[in-house]
């Protein structure tokens, strides 16, 4: 009882079958015995389950013609841990499963007692004392032969009945699953299966699952031994019920103890004419004999061993057998990789060829493909700096001459040029994306003029309005720069700025924080102030007008509006984002921009400005008060410089001017 009490309990449908599955194998190894190499036309085992969705009157029998529970193997059958099949993995325990899983369990049997045949019948059950229950024993006809006949009845509430299948198809997948290698296997004998309504005749209805086969591959190890290998190509059927698609299934002693999903090596999901077929790899050997647990239901090793045995053992066989669909795949490959390395040049190291090489076979998933090249251009990074150190080394050496001065040169240039091209490169196709990003953001701007849920994207924030509030333990809050942003957009000058100052009062700017608003909706017709140096000789300032706003209040005239902000600053009186002084003096040039439609009551305002070179935009230059200039830029103008300033970078890394976002 004890010993039951400590077998592992089913956690799925087939260790939930294992007791049955047991059963059918003592079967088949019974006929094997009997009938030696003629096994496969005068063998056989009848196998009936019935089922049912509640797991009421659940039943089952196994009958086979083997030798019977004969003496020897009655002796076996009623001692724990015993040798008598040893030789080929089993240990006695299969019974102690049975009695773990069912209620009731009936024998009856017919073996040779040298010159006659006896049968033997009783109750298997659970109990501390006599197991055996209602034995008889007696004399059987000529014409009977050998045999045994077992009769399940009733799932214990242990976790079989939960576990048990109620479909009479997944009685059929999961036996067809766990049984393929004995079915596909030389030395099977007639076992015909009946559930519900539906018969199977194996190792002939197989056929109509295994479209092509190739079995006894030969795989010398060092590590394993001689392993056997048999590859299939199946009906998508033999993996129904299973997690997964194409699987390697570890074999002990004809028993399938594991089986390896290899969706994700493969990249496959279904391959074929009719794309409907899978992947089944059969593995046996010594190795895995010797390490399978007692009742057969797991190896001894690490789950790691298993991925050892199929990558460094397995794959050359496995993607050879599939190098047509995998060659398609590959194809698919290639597509994504182009596709990373036009966006992130970085990764791009090599010919689409060479970085392929680098990848596993059937991967498909653009993050991982990232991953595996971002990986390798490190590697690759660290031989770059190593030969760039060799070189200097080089260089400080006393003796170097004329030649070898330039060699090392040339060497440390080319090293740093590779990597530095490609990091560019990636730079120039991030300002493209931003550009094709901001002409998509003023569309929707414009044909949505209420407070569009499009200029709350914190992408718009982070390069529009360099700025956030944090709250202090304390519960105070506190403006601070953000890390990055993209004001490169207005002018070039503002490409390293650092943003240190808002007009917009702080009151107001944390009062947003504590309501349902984002302040993302501030860094509009706001002036926001940034610098190049600490104490700057000059200041940038920019202000943004909501693209498509053609109506304004009076007291919004942005030349008022600038003017004002730059009085503040001159005061002395204002501190910026650290909460430290605003100290300018008489000197500081201001340069102002205000990014706006040039529509409405802001085009009566400007009216007067200066035009600019290409008539059109503004430039209001203040005879006194502040030295510098106020530049009026509409949106379009904005986007159209951005894109012409940056169209030579854009056409030496071969970027076309196609909008990333089109819909074409």
């Amino acid at each position: 009882m004890k010993r039951i009490d400590r077998l592992p309990k089913p956690t799925s449908v087939a260790a939930a079958m294992q007791p049955l599955f047991e059963a059918i194998s003592n079967a088949i190894h019974s006929v094997q015995n009997k009938f030696g190499e003629s096994v496969t036309t005068e063998g056989r085992v009848f196998v009936t389950v019935n089922t049912n969705r509640k797991k009421e009157g659940v039943w089952a029998t196994v009958e086979d013609n083997g030798l019977g529970l004969d003496d020897r193997n009655w002796d076996a059958f009623t001692t724990t841990d015993t040798d008598n099949k040893l030789g080929i993995g089993g240990k006695g325990v299969g019974r102690l499963l049975w009695l773990d899983c069912f209620q009731k369990i009936d024998v009856r049997t017919v073996f040779q007692d040298d010159d006659r045949l006896t049968s033997r019948s009783f109750r298997f059950r659970l109990a501390n004392d006599d197991q055996i229950e209602g034995y008889v024993e007696a004399s059987a006809t000529a014409d009977a032969g050998t045999s045994f006949h077992v009769r399940f009845e009733g799932l214990r509430d242990n976790g079989y009945q939960t576990r048990f299948p109620g479909r009479d198809s997944f009685v059929f997948q999961h036996l067809t699953s766990h049984f393929l290698p004995t079915f596909i296997g030389g030395r099977c004998p007639a076992v015909t299966v009946y559930v519900g309504d539906e018969t199977r005749h194996y190792p002939g209805d197989i056929d109509k699952i295994v479209h092509r086969k190739e079995a006894g591959i030969e795989l010398v190890t060092e590590e394993y031994g001689k392993l056997l290998l048999t590859l299939m190509e199946c009906d998508k059927v033999a993996s129904a019920d299973l997690k997964g698609s194409h699987f390697v299934h570890f074999i002990a002693h004809d028993r399938t103890v594991h089986s390896q999903s290899i969706d994700g090596k493969l990249g496959l999901k279904y391959f074929g004419p009719g794309e409907d077929r899978v992947f089944h790899a059969i593995l046996t050997g010594d190795f895995l004999d010797q390490n399978v647990n007692q009742e057969r239901t797991a190896f001894m090793f690490e789950d790691l061993i298993l991925d050892r045995i199929i990558n460094d053992v397995c794959t050359v066989e496995i993607e050879r057998f599939l190098e047509e669909p995998l060659a398609k795949l590959s194809g698919e490959q290639r597509g994504i990789i182009q596709e990373i390395t036009q966006s992130y040049p970085s990764v791009a190291f090599g010919s689409t060829d060479e970085l392929q090489a680098k990848l596993p076979s059937g991967e498909l998933n653009d993050d991982a493909i990232y991953g595996h090249l971002s990986r390798e251009r490190f590697r690759r990074d660290q031989r770059q700096a190593e030969k760039i150190r060799s070189v200097l080394t080089r260089l400080k050496d006393g003796a170097v001459t004329v030649d070898s001065f330039a060699t090392a040169v040339s060497e440390a240039g080319r090293a740093i040029e590779d990597a530095e091209q490609r990091s560019l490169a990636e730079y120039i196709i991030r300002r493209k994306v931003v550009l094709d990003f901001i002409e998509i953001l003023m569309e929707k701007v414009r044909d949505d003029t209420r407070d569009s849920s499009y200029q709350r994207e914190d992408v718009l924030h982070s390069f529009i309005c360099p700025l956030r509030v944090n709250t202090l333990e304390d519960g105070t809050k506190k403006v601070a720069p953000a890390s990055s942003h993209d004001l490169w957009i207005v002018d070039e000058r503002l490409t390293f700025a650092q943003y240190f100052s808002s007009d917009v009062e702080f009151s107001v700017l944390s009062a947003a924080t504590d309501s349902d608003e984002r302040p993302d909706v501030l860094i509009f017709d706001y002036v926001h102030g940034l610098r190049q140096v600490e104490e700057p000789s000059k200041v940038l300032l920019i202000e943004f007008k909501r693209p498509g706003r053609t109506s304004y209040a009076d007291d919004e005239n942005p030349q008022l509006q600038v003017e004002r902000y730059v009085r503040r600053l001159q005061s002395g009186t204002m501190t910026d984002v650290k909460g430290r002084p605003i100290k300018l003096d008489h000197l500081t040039v201001f340069h102002c921009f205000v990014v706006a439609d040039i529509v409405g009551k802001l085009d009566d305002w400007t009216y007067t400005w200066q035009r600019t070179a290409d008539g059109r935009g503004r430039v209001y230059q203040p005879r006194d008060g502040f030295h510098g200039s106020i530049e009026l830029v509409g949106w379009d103008t904005l986007l159209g410089d951005a894109r012409g300033r940056n169209q030579a970078f854009f056409d030496r890394a071969g970027i076309s001017g196609k909008s990333y976002f089109s819909a074409d």
